[in-house]
């Protein structure tokens, strides 16, 4: 069983810049993820990253370029479980096994589902959780964007270049999203925002048809073609489970300023943790943080 200094699970722009640091720091490196870039792939214009205009799988590759520059171990595997075994870590993933002194945790957060009927049957038919992946396939169409927050609007905002028109269903009074891109959002002719708009199930036989949702008790039904759903996300470390990590009311793992878990020797970096900003420039800092937490907690080990 191979052995490192420093398992990084995720490879989205928090575990591949902790990638970078943790390699130019002389730690012998593993990077296991199933893809590279996460959810940050399906950022279709980032636009609050200093110094960089493009989309999220432009800045991905940059970094993913960066990363292979130097020394790491890139494992595209899926992780199935964290075993503590000595001062150490056992990872288990469905290819192969490695162990690792120290793990940085970057897992990041799945797409919220609607958990309603019709979504699970219309996935890929009509249903999508990615603007960037399959908001071509809509073109001169009518489609929904289910949510209200800030990448629900950028969706909207993306599709109507894209789409002949775009519902924004949003279950809130009024867009909470910063003024700026809410004002984008209403200059566009073909974007209208429907306001507590509660969805309760999708229709369709092959493909979507209709999305059909509840306003204060009224029932009300849409033809769409496509329906893009952007309410939230939720933390992917199922794997660590056996570890008992501290979980904050939301199951995102409790982190300190130096990405310190409540488990010695692992650290989390990104989506996952309780840091309130979920921002693609965070998580790439929070990923070098971690890294200095390593590497401090390593030359406590060997004293």
């Amino acid at each position: 069983m191979k052995s490192y200094d420093v398992i990084i699970l995720g490879a989205g722009p928090g575990g591949l810049t902790a990638g970078i640091y943790a390699a130019r720091a002389g730690l012998k490196t593993a990077v296991i993820s199933k893809d590279i870039g996460g959810t940050a792939t399906s950022i279709v214009k980032l636009e609050n990253w200093p110094g960089f205009h493009g989309t999220g799988p432009e800045l991905i590759q940059n970094i993913y370029e960066h990363l292979k520059e130097y020394k790491v171990d890139i494992i595209l595997d899926e992780i199935n479980l964290i075993e503590k075994k000595g001062k150490g870590f056992i990872i288990h993933s469905k290819k192969k096994n490695v162990e690792g002194k120290t793990v940085i945790i970057t897992t990041g957060k799945g797409r919220r589902k609607l958990n309603i009927p019709g979504e699970k049957k219309l996935t890929g038919k009509g249903v999508s959780y990615c603007v960037m992946c399959d908001g071509f396939f809509f073109k001169d169409k009518i489609t929904a964007v289910i949510g209200g927050s800030d990448s629900a609007l950028m969706s909207a905002l993306s599709l109507s270049d894209i789409a002949e028109k775009v519902y924004i269903i949003y279950r809130g009074e009024r867009l909470r999203d910063g003024k700026l891109t809410v004002k984008k959002v209403q200059k566009k002719k073909n974007i209208e925002t429907i306001y507590n708009a509660i969805p309760t199930k999708i229709l369709g036989n092959k493909k979507v048809e209709k999305i059909v949702f509840d306003i204060k008790g009224k029932e009300k039904t849409l033809d769409v073609d496509g329906i893009f759903v952007e309410i939230g996300s939720i933390p992917l470390m199922e794997f660590a489970k056996k570890l008992n990590l501290k979980l904050d009311e939301e199951d995102n793992i409790i982190v300190d300023d130096e990405m310190k878990t409540s488990v010695p020797g692992i650290f989390a970096a990104g989506d996952v943790t309780n840091s309130k900003t979920k921002q693609v420039v965070v998580a790439s800092s929070q990923g070098a943080i971690a890294v200095k937490g390593v590497m401090d907690f390593l030359k406590m080990r060997i004293r």
